[in-house]
């Protein structure tokens, strides 16, 4: 896992920042305690790590992953719970309550609201998702959308995931205008299927196309995020 430094750079050769990392790990600490290591060793890179134990917090703490979670929280890595939204059709409710689990059981810092809505119809149910999250103790509130969601989602998130799917679907990503006006910072990028010589490509992409965040894999199947990277995978520049 650890491989050649990647630093995307524009056209010109001007050096561009690289991404930080924000990782879906959806991959069980007690299986993966070397991936789960390796993401406290590069907490420098790292903004987010998602846990999803079983499509949320699952029905009883487990105490397989608190150990994992130590490490993390002791580099400073940011942890969220993964919550399921089903664009719109979860009860808000029932979201909060999965929520609630994660930050009673895990000590979780923020929210991951997995298949999140674009539609500026359902912006509501978002905002209202988001102001109660924070209000339970939320500190960072993720919507994962997968693709360009309306404009007024921006208002309520402090990550907005605006690309999910294949390498090959990436390379022809489009960038509304008002994505690329506001914080780079506030956009990551998911693409999966990647072929290791061209994580470089996919870094330069993300960079130039303003996702201050981004996760490059070259995983690929019903899940993608079940391990980190093979083979070359990142390193901050020094």
């Amino acid at each position: 896992m650890e491989g050649k430094r990647l630093t995307p750079r524009a056209a010109d050769g001007t050096e561009l920042v690289m991404p930080q990392l924000i990782v879906p790990a959806y991959f069980h600490p007690a299986s993966h305690p070397a991936e789960w290591a390796w993401l406290a060793e590069h907490a420098a890179q790292v903004r987010l790590v998602v846990l999803n134990l079983a499509n949320g917090p699952g029905t009883r703490p487990d105490a397989a992953v608190f150990p994992a979670l130590d490490l993390l929280h002791s580099a400073g890595v940011a942890v969220a719970g993964y919550v399921d939204t089903n664009y719109g059709q979860v009860p808000a409710q029932d979201a909060l309550a999965d929520l609630g689990r994660h930050l009673d059981w895990y000590k979780v810092a923020g929210v991951f609201f997995d298949r999140a809505a674009a539609a500026a119809e359902q912006a509501g149910y978002y905002a209202g998702l988001a102001r109660q999250a924070r209000h339970m103790g939320a500190l960072v509130v993720a919507l994962n959308h997968g693709t360009h969601p309306d404009e007024a989602y921006a208002e309520h998130a402090d990550l907005l995931g605006t690309f999910e799917g294949p390498w090959s679907s990436y390379l022809d990503l489009a960038v509304p205008r008002w994505a690329r006006s506001r914080p780079a910072g506030q956009f990551y990028h998911l693409p999966h299927s990647v072929p290791a010589e061209s994580f470089r490509d996919a870094l330069w992409l993300a960079a130039r196309r303003n996702a201050g965040c981004a996760y490059v894999t070259d995983n690929g199947g019903a899940n993608p995020w079940d391990r980190l990277p093979a083979g070359e995978f990142y390193q901050q520049p020094r």
